[in-house]
């Protein structure tokens, strides 16, 4: 499970240090790919591969399938973590997500994700005052 905020810096190479907590968990490979929202999110390669099986069951309008499998799917890309525990944002991804020197780096259970600060603060701000008391939240 992916927890906690980071702040990470995004050097001139597009390189961006990954959470020494989430490192083992991509050790095996990982997925980037634009995210819903002005970010990007990386998934270990396990559970991308799951994230496609639940796809095919859960969209059964072909048009609609192949619209998200050509966003989520088209556009991603492949990591490794070099052997400082980096990993390299192309720059498609880099300008997607308005990353320019730092980066926020989200733990989001299955995956995390990558915002601009900027983003990531314009995004917390945005939704401060969401009220959560209705969802049926285990905690």
């Amino acid at each position: 499970m992916f927890l906690g905020e980071y702040l990470h810096n995004v050097d001139g190479k597009g390189r961006v240090a990954v959470p020494a907590r989430f490192r083992s968990k991509i050790e095996r490979g990982a997925v980037l790919t634009r995210g819903v929202d002005p970010c990007l999110y990386v998934y270990p390669m396990e559970t991308w591969e799951a994230k496609a099986r639940e796809l095919s069951a859960a969209i059964t309008d072909p048009r609609l399938l192949r619209l998200v499998e050509r966003r989520f799917f088209g556009m991603a890309h492949e990591l490794e973590l070099d052997a400082q525990g980096r990993i390299v944002v192309p720059a498609k991804f880099r300008q997607y997500a308005d990353l320019n020197g730092e980066a926020m780096v989200i733990g989001a259970r299955d995956r995390f994700e990558i915002w601009s600060v900027s983003g990531w603060e314009s995004y917390l701000s945005a939704t401060e005052d969401e009220d959560l008391s209705a969802l049926p939240l285990p905690f």
